[in-house]
């Protein structure tokens, strides 16, 4: 019997660096005077963490989730004892951008390629933070105050939203919610 093409695991599966590559060369044509920060970490990672649009920070390290943003991150993930470097970090836009510069044409040039990073590493679990990793991975129009607090499913990939990190630092009032999410996706892994 034949797999699927859609199948995961299957044997015509892309691999991380082919998606990059890609990611990488449509990104400079479409968008040439921009800086790319593509994703970071083990390409079999067992965690996939998926922000926004990279920062001013992270041009400096050339990584998605350096600065301020990038050690909360790293605090919250080890409250559920991962560490951050085990997990692989991308974003939805691929070069700095704020949330309200971020245009549909964008996200419909960057979404399919995500989906195909997602899907070149096949973690266990997808953190997505915030409204635009949400609705672009999980395909929904409803803010992350809606998505927040179960777990949901890509593809058979599970997945967990919460508030962005870049967000608790402009409005602490939502750590304990995003506590309650990643000991969601602590069960989850446990």
């Amino acid at each position: 019997m034949q797999s699927s093409l859609f199948e995961r695991g299957s044997a015509i599966a892309e691999s991380l660096d082919e998606v990059n590559a890609e990611i990488f060369e449509q990104g400079k044509a479409r968008y040439p005077n921009r800086v790319f920060i593509l994703g970071t970490g083990p390409a079999n990672a067992r965690i996939l963490i998926v922000g926004e649009s990279p920062g001013p920070p992270d041009v400096a390290t050339g990584k998605p989730f350096s600065g301020p943003s990038g050690e909360l991150l790293e605090r919250i993930m080890a409250a559920i004892d991962v560490r951050l470097e085990d997990c692989y970090r991308t974003n939805v836009v691929k070069f700095v951008s704020q949330g309200d510069e971020i245009t549909q044409t964008e996200l419909t040039f960057f979404t399919p390629l995500l989906h195909r990073e997602i899907l070149s590493i096949s973690p266990g679990l997808i953190i997505l933070l915030g409204n635009t990793p949400a609705k672009a991975v999980l395909n929904t129009k409803k803010p992350i105050s809606k998505l927040r607090g179960e777990i949901r499913e890509f593809q058979g990939i599970k997945a967990v939203a919460t508030f962005n990190p870049a967000y608790l630092l402009r409005d602490a009032t939502k750590k304990r919610e995003v506590w309650e999410d990643m000991k969601l996706a602590r069960e989850y892994l446990n």
